[in-house]
């Protein structure tokens, strides 16, 4: 019996020397796979976001045929790790009218978004679309960051009644 468990002993003890003898030039290697999440990034800023004022006080500016400017009024800086594009639309279906001193009310037509025209500075102008419309591509683009400017054009005629009109452009960016 002593002779049994000496043999398995001696046998156990060769196989582990066996196994814990390593060639020379050979490796050991492992895997780790690694994720990196990215988030959707989209982010649109507008400066300055406050009332844009189109005046038609002064004769020199007075051209309600063929409209008055604002070049670069806006700047529109994004973010985005999508193409892009930004659109823009009234918030409402027509211009909100406010009364001044010269206005006669009882005169009032309702003023239409398309008076106010919009383009990315160096684009072609394009009439403001009604809430209820559909809304136009201002500007497009590739991932990154970047900024462009806005240009205005607001051409009433002389349809309207003295007074003050304001509308709300809403600018969206979606990725294409």
């Amino acid at each position: 019996m002593k002779r049994i468990l000496l043999s398995i002993a001696v046998i156990c003890a060769t196989v582990v020397t066996v196994n814990a003898q390593v060639a020379t030039g050979t490796n050991a290697t492992r895997t780790q796979n690694m994720k990196i999440i990215i988030k959707e990034v989209f982010d649109l800023a507008l400066t300055p976001g406050t009332l844009q004022t189109f005046s038609f006080d002064a004769l020199s500016n007075y051209d309600a045929a063929g409209g008055i400017e604002l070049a670069a009024a806006n700047t529109m800086s994004y973010k985005s790790n999508h193409l892009w594009k930004v659109t823009a639309i009234a918030n409402a279906p027509e211009f909100v009218y406010a009364a001044t001193a010269n206005s006669k009310v009882a005169d009032l037509s309702p003023m239409a978004t398309s008076v106010l025209q919009l383009r990315k500075t160096g684009g072609t102008y394009q009439a403001l679309p009604a809430s209820t419309g559909s809304a136009i591509t201002v500007a497009s683009g590739t991932r990154g960051t970047g900024n462009f400017t806005l240009d205005y054009k607001a051409v009433p005629g002389y349809t309207y009644q003295t007074g003050e009109y304001t509308i709300g452009v809403v600018y969206t960016m979606t990725n294409q």
